[in-house]
């Protein structure tokens, strides 16, 4: 592994599949809000209800989601908002072109 990867990534034939559900998940609890449940997740985006929670709880585990405290559902987790402020797109911004070495 290099030293950019986490030793713990693993990037087989089968993982795109795997992280496009894992995006579409995260992009659903965007969507709906603060509370969603993983079934409401599951249902709106027509994965199997034991997929949904195992990526909920990967994305969870990530900090890229966090479990409202009283169990109700989900939300957006602090590596969300880092994301949102290492682009320097808040407010609806567009990125600036960033020159390539």
């Amino acid at each position: 592994m290099t030293a950019d990867r986490p030793d713990d990534v693993d990037l087989r034939a089968r993982q795109p599949k795997a992280v496009r559900s894992a995006l579409a998940v995260l992009e659903e609890v965007a969507r709906c809000g603060p509370g969603v449940t993983g079934l409401e997740v599951s249902r709106n985006l027509g994965l199997p209800k034991a997929t949904t929670y195992r990526l909920l709880n990967l994305l969870v585990e990530d900090e890229y989601l966090v479990r409202l405290p009283d169990l109700s559902g989900f939300a957006l987790g602090r590596k969300v908002e880092l994301l949102v402020r290492l682009s320097g797109t808040g407010e609806g911004r567009p990125a600036a072109p960033r020159d390539r070495i």
